[in-house]
């Protein structure tokens, strides 16, 4: 959920209770109320009050020491629950793992949720690359392979209101920042099917996206694999044989979890 939409929701009290539970992630497991309030944006009497009605509900724990929050053992709950309703992340992990046997490669699987993806699967392969994301964990659409394949196969005016509404935030110094370069991606993209990062949202890092197919050819996934950058640069990896590979991995899932895909629409 997007932070500038806290307004248009029905609750807003809700709507920050769910704020609180975003906020923890790989690189921030902890947050103490006064750095959660000037996080958020929340005044910090009304965030405590919202942290201790979770903490009492279990979705949120407290060390004795350091008064700090960490998520509780209630969200494994819903976590485990999820994981049992729809397989897709088990099945793509297993895939990912078959293919990680032969190649270097980070794996990813996500979907689109509002104007974010959202990870639903990663794989860190045999290669150096390390990137602190864990499923659940949100990036940005026009600055990752995964992203840009994922927008491109929207409606016009899904990227039309992406654009107007969701900052084209920099994050190298070749983040596509500029509507008429990202249009131009998207037309791209369309046209052949996939998607490339160029060290757009870690310099170092490049990537292939492709689409993951329904059974009615819909798109509401797509996986990335990613490599070192300079492995392009000097000719060790080539996108002309990453994106067949690429392929291969998107029709295997939707072949493994066809049903479940279908469902994510």
């Amino acid at each position: 959920m997007e932070r500038d939409s806290l307004h248009k929701q029905p609750s807003q009290t809700a709507a920050k209770a769910l704020f609180i539970l975003e906020s923890f992630s790989a690189s921030s497991p902890e947050w103490g109320i006064r750095d959660l309030s000037r996080e958020l944006g929340i005044n910090s009497t009304t965030l405590h009050r919202l942290v201790v009605t979770l903490h009492n509900a279990g979705y949120l724990q407290q060390d004795p020491e350091t008064q700090r929050y960490s998520l509780g053992p209630r969200v494994m709950k819903l976590a485990s629950l999820y994981a049992h309703q729809n397989p897709l992340p088990s099945a793509a992990l297993e895939v990912f793992e078959r293919y990680a046997k032969i190649c270097d490669y980070n794996f990813y699987l996500g979907t689109l949720s509002k104007y974010e993806v959202v990870y639903l699967a990663k794989l860190d392969g045999r290669g150096p690359i390390k990137i602190v994301v864990e499923p659940g964990g949100t990036t940005a659409l026009h600055t990752t392979a995964l992203g840009k394949v994922l927008l491109a196969n929207q409606s016009d005016a899904f990227i039309q209101g992406f654009i107007e509404k969701v900052s084209l935030t920099t994050y190298t110094q070749r983040s596509i920042t500029a509507p008429e370069i990202l249009w131009e991606q998207v037309i791209e993209i369309r046209q052949r099917g996939y998607a490339i990062n160029d060290g757009e949202h870690y310099e170092d890092v490049a990537a292939v996206g492709v689409p993951v197919y329904d059974s009615s050819g819909n798109v509401s996934l797509g996986i990335s694999l990613a490599y070192l950058r300079h492995l392009a640069e000097n000719g060790r990896v080539k996108v002309e044989d990453v994106v067949p590979f690429a392929r291969e991995i998107a029709s295997e899932i939707a072949l493994r979890a066809g049903p479940f895909i279908n469902s994510q629409r």
